[in-house]
């Protein structure tokens, strides 16, 4: 990238600098913080204490390249924000589906937009349906609509989505492990009103691979691989708007894993599930074009920075190199950050309003697609409507009057961040490399050593906070005796009892002929596709019964009911050998 005059100049200026550097470290002696020091990431990638020309002399210029082109690394749009911001998606869910939709409608006066005019919605369900269970089940009491929304039927999701344009309506649907019967009920809920799934616009979060790091009860992990490459089928076939997949190492990192953990371990398993589709028949190019990462955007800025443009540059490569995928739009992943949940603290919360503006800072000198940027009282409670407007308003700051969204990639060609891109890149690369050599993504996990390196290294940052090695402002540093509380949001006491009336009236109101009928199909395509290999668990038929099961009215917790059983459920670590 440079002349050998330029290098030789920068040697000499490193040299000059390192002299003068040293005589301020050796003065201030004992004095100076050990960043002076011994400077890392917080994933352990060295660091020098300033950067030269011929810190990035080795890198190939065309892993750099241009905003928009191959192989990402500056964006995946030559306009990156000029044209279209990146897409609001702060997380909604709570209480009953008319209360979510009160806030829904809510941020989307206060200028939450999408692209092009298309409104987003980011609808986390309740812990309740996550688990499988209807709002009646004993199991379920106290948490019905208190972590998410309640919603577990067709008739829901016409009280959260009634008189709302479906074809403009770009919706996230936040679920765990009871996709299948959530984008049942969409689809069945869009048909009833004329719509069909060709129409839709969304995304499937796709979860099932979190029960590596997730403690949550769950599928084993081959079948719920399995599901995730049937869901993308079925999708692929029906729902060609539809975004299929998000590769969810924002949880990762949250569980307490490092950046180069949440990225390797995600391309690690998009290398293998992109393997498993294409034995499925899947065409490789037209699901591609439909996946997504949701990352996290942690502290540590610069390292965040350089992992989203690392893990944008060995997406294009593996993809292009690996399975031969040449469409721009399949290679140019999409990658929607949330800025960090774990690194919000109870203590003194209007601090992390600070926090979650220099996380949405990041992501977006990153070049991310979407944001959500979690609110200042989320280490306490559900956000209220004040601090997630609030939260809207950061990134409306940012897009508005900063001029960061005037420049695609500014911070291209910056010595700093081009070497810690390619020192993050190779370490990331490396992990996926390490977990490909054990079998692959699902062999880790069903080995339980996905989640002990998070468990590992979650533990040594809470002793490193613990021990004051690392700094949290009012957890180990400038400490407030009483920094008081927030106004917290809770989640009116009636809604269990009304969510439990909802769903008997259904049970006794609904055809139960063809309910019984419609299950019972159900059922036996999870049976069947319970014993199926990959080569053919992408007929589509397990989604299609789904669908007419919930068309009948069936309950999120009668089909998590029959995939449990049938399927599989327990505790991830039971599934280990």
């Amino acid at each position: 990238m440079f002349d050998e005059k330029t290098l030789t100049a920068s040697r000499q200026r490193q040299a000059e600098w390192q002299e003068q550097y040293g005589k301020l470290v050796a003065r201030f002696g004992d004095a100076a913080p050990e960043r002076a020091t011994v400077p890392q990431t917080r994933s352990g990638i060295a660091l020098k204490s300033a950067y030269f020309p011929d810190d990035v002399a080795e890198l190939d210029f065309r892993h750099i390249g241009a905003p928009g082109a191959y192989p990402h690394t500056r964006g995946n749009l030559a306009s990156q924000y000029q044209l279209m911001n990146w897409a609001n998606q702060p997380v909604i869910g709570y209480g009953l589906p008319e209360h979510t939709r009160q806030r829904m409608d809510a941020l989307s006066e206060q200028g939450m937009t999408g692209y092009f005019g298309q409104t987003f919605y980011n609808l986390l369900y309740d812990l309740v349906s996550h688990e499988g269970l209807d709002p009646d089940d004993p199991a379920a009491r106290g948490r019905v609509g208190q972590c998410g929304m309640a919603v577990y039927s067709v008739a829901d999701m016409e009280r959260l989505f009634d008189g709302l344009d479906l074809g403009r309506t770009n919706v996230v649907h936040i679920t765990m492990y009871q996709t299948v019967p959530a984008l049942a009920q969409y689809i069945a809920y869009a048909r009833r009103r004329g719509v069909e799934a060709a129409a839709l616009r969304g995304n499937t979060m796709n979860f099932y691979h979190q029960s590596a790091y997730i403690g949550m009860t769950a599928f084993p992990p081959e079948q719920g691989h399995k599901l995730a490459v049937a869901l993308i089928a079925y999708c692929a076939r029906h729902m060609p708007q539809w975004n299929t997949t998000n590769f969810v190492g924002y949880d990762l990192e949250e569980a307490g894993g490092n950046a180069i953990q949440e990225a390797g371990m995600m391309l690690a398993y998009g290398i293998e599930l992109v393997e498993s589709c294409i034995e499925a028949g899947v065409d490789a190019t037209a699901a591609l074009s439909r996946f997504g990462f949701q990352i996290a955007q942690g502290n540590d800025f610069f390292e965040e920075v350089a992992k989203i443009r690392a893990l944008r540059r060995l997406w294009a490569t593996t993809m292009s190199e690996r399975f031969g995928v040449t469409d721009p739009r399949a290679l140019n992943v999409r990658i929607h950050t949330h800025t960090s949940g774990a690194m919000l603290t109870a203590e003194q919360p209007l601090v992390n309003l600070i926090r979650t503006t220099l996380h949405t800072f990041g992501a977006a000198l990153s070049g991310v697609q979407a944001m959500e940027v979690a609110a200042y009282d989320e280490a306490y409670a559900i956000p209220t409507e004040e601090s997630a407007t609030l939260s809207l308003r950061v990134q409306q700051v940012i897009q508005e009057e900063t001029n960061i969204a005037a420049v695609s990639d500014p911070l291209a060609g910056s010595y700093f961040v081009e070497s810690l891109t390619d020192q993050v890149a190779r370490a990331i690369a490396a992990l996926a490399e390490e977990i490909e050599g054990m079998g692959g993504y699902i062999a880790a996990q069903r080995q339980g050593w996905i989640r002990n390196q998070i468990e590992a290294t979650a533990e040594r940052w809470r002793d490193d906070v613990e021990a004051g090695r690392s700094g949290v402002v009012g957890v180990n540093r400038y400490v407030e005796d009483d920094a008081g509380e927030p106004d917290l949001f809770t989640v009116d006491e009636e809604v269990e009892r009304i969510a439990i009336e909802r769903i008997q009236a259904l049970r006794r109101e609904r055809d139960s002929g063809r309910h019984a009928a419609a299950l019972a199909e159900f059922r036996t395509a999870v049976g069947a596709f319970a014993d199926q290999d990959m080569a053919t668990v992408g007929d589509g038929r397990l989604m299609e019964t789904a669908v007419e099961a919930a068309a009948a009215d069936a309950t999120t917790g009668e089909m998590m009911a029959a995939m449990q059983e049938i399927l599989g459920w327990d505790a991830p670590y039971n599934f280990a050998p």
